[in-house]
């Protein structure tokens, strides 16, 4: 064999590699959408369901359905009782949440110690969220009871980071839940919305996972132009959500999303 016939065996061997790795990768973002949950309230009945399995009869139903629909990033450490809570209050207040597992990858690396409060364990992780909610979006924007000019983007904490420097399809706007959009990994900082896009932000001046100084701060300072539907709020002490990282538990945070989910989508209360 001559060494062109090998240099070209090589490159379409290492072209086939290539290939393969990023079709298991695809396969691997697949999961997390079809193997996440659908909460939604249908006949005034709450469901939770499989979203690969909620699929046609979601599909079956007509836009009028719901008031919109909120594509939900989880935490850090998957999903629990914190985005079971927060996606059963959407769907009772008539939004269509979709959350989808992260953990439904075959691999998936550690990324955070909840129990130190320790995150960044996993620094590529990031853009695999960001694989995860543009797939997420996509198929949500292809069901035709979804109505495309109130599909939302929400999330908690690592789901946060997320939302806040998503970039990719359109929504009708973002609620990033214990996240200051300050960090030290570039890729990690900031507020990737577009200027006109309205952003909810919600975080907690004492937030135990955020007491380092290059994470501290808040959303509002990536804000160019705040306003009604374009704000960061922060909690400080003496309100009860000042120590917290997750908020959805209380009553001020849960107004202030609902309020501005009814605001951008133009449904009444």
């Amino acid at each position: 064999m001559s060494t062109v016939s090998r240099i070209l065996l090589v490159a379409l061997l290492a072209c086939g590699l290539t290939v393969a790795a990023r079709a298991d990768a695809d396969r691997e973002v697949a999961r997390t959408f079809e193997q996440g949950w659908a909460h939604f309230r249908l006949d005034g009945s709450l469901q939770v369901v499989r979203i690969a399995q909620a699929w046609p009869q979601l599909g079956s139903l007509q836009r009028s359905a719901f008031r919109g629909t909120v594509v939900y990033l989880h935490g850090c450490s998957g999903v629990n009782a914190l985005s079971v809570r927060t996606a059963d209050m959407l769907a009772a207040e008539g939004y269509l949440v979709f959350v989808p597992d992260s953990f439904a990858r075959m691999n998936k690396p550690v990324s955070c110690d909840v129990s130190r409060h320790l995150g960044g364990l996993h620094r590529e992780v990031l853009a695999w969220r960001h694989a995860e909610a543009d797939h997420a979006l996509k198929q949500v924007k292809a069901l035709p009871s979804v109505d495309l000019s109130k599909i939302f983007l929400m999330g908690l904490s690592e789901g946060g980071i997320t939302t806040a420097t998503y970039r990719g399809e359109a929504v009708a706007g973002r609620i990033i839940e214990g996240w200051t959009c300050h960090a030290g990994w570039p890729e990690y900082r900031g507020l990737q919305a577009p200027p006109t896009e309205p952003v909810l932000a919600l975080s907690a001046e004492n937030d135990p996972w955020f007491q380092q100084p290059v994470l501290r701060g808040d959303c509002g300072a990536f804000m160019t132009a705040p306003s009604a539907l374009r704000r960061s709020v922060v909690f400080r002490p003496p309100h009860p959500a000042a120590f917290h990282h997750d908020l959805m538990w209380n009553a001020d945070a849960r107004r202030l999303v609902l309020e501005f989910l009814h605001a951008v989508s133009g449904n009444r209360p």
